[in-house]
């Protein structure tokens, strides 16, 4: 006769496997409770997550890029195309989060995800996962402002300040770094002169397309800085 407790064990592990939970989240599950998965779908395998909850509810703005709605957008997660999601971007923790109706909002688990798209005011944006080595110049999510010849991306950051008004309320502070690939080298931007800098080797021409369009380069809105990339592209094919 199997004894109580025994009987119990067996019991959890078979749901474990039965469910497909991996071993990294069954390791969170004393801080986050598991989702369990009782209509097993393609859709299911992106909530092998952990369970969100909002810890910023009182700060006076949010952490959030673009919005704080969910979105609608997709997810490339571990190779496959998840479309037609609602989706916020955490860019405080760096953490993308899921709302799927019937189960709790879940923080996509990172180390699966690819890549994403958010639509937004008519527009898409489309954000890479540069992932965690810590000898790359680049990780995390970063959205993709360029992609030719050369690229340009950018690591959307919000920083929490806790009391820092009046101290009474938290708030976040918005700042972003702009990392320009030109060849196979990446490179930190801090400015128009850095990127112009890093453009030398079409100083003469790049000076004249900005002489004779009205492109204003600014760092807090790094989009300005993508029309130039595509001149100087289009000067080396």
């Amino acid at each position: 006769m199997v004894k109580p407790a025994l009987y119990k064990l067996l019991s959890v592990l078979n749901l474990i496997i039965c469910c497909g939970i991996s071993p990294k989240f069954i390791e969170s599950a004393s801080a986050y409770p598991i989702v369990i998965h009782h209509n097993p779908s393609d859709k299911q395998l992106l909530l092998n997550g952990r369970i969100w909850r909002n810890q910023y509810s009182k700060a006076i703005n949010d952490q959030f890029f673009l919005s704080n709605s969910f979105l609608k957008g997709s997810v490339i997660f571990n190779g496959r195309k998840f479309s037609d999601l609602d989706l916020m971007y955490d860019i405080n923790n760096d953490e993308l989060i899921l709302k799927v109706d019937s189960y709790p909002v879940i923080i996509l688990n990172k180390e699966m995800v690819d890549s994403f798209n958010l639509s937004f005011g008519n527009r898409n944006y489309h954000v890479i996962n540069a992932g965690t080595d810590s000898a790359n110049v680049l990780k995390g999510y970063l959205n993709v402002l360029y992609d030719g010849p050369s690229a340009l991306y950018v690591k959307y950051t919000k920083t929490f300040r806790p009391l820092a008004v009046d101290g009474r309320y938290d708030i976040f502070f918005p700042d972003n770094s702009i990392y320009l690939r030109k060849g196979t080298e990446i490179i930190l931007v801090t400015g128009k002169k850095k990127l112009l800098i890093l453009l030398d080797d079409k100083k003469k021409e790049i000076r004249h397309y900005l002489r004779n369009s009205s492109l204003k380069l600014k760092q807090k809105d790094p989009e300005t800085f993508v029309p130039i990339l595509r001149y100087y592209d289009s000067l080396k094919e």
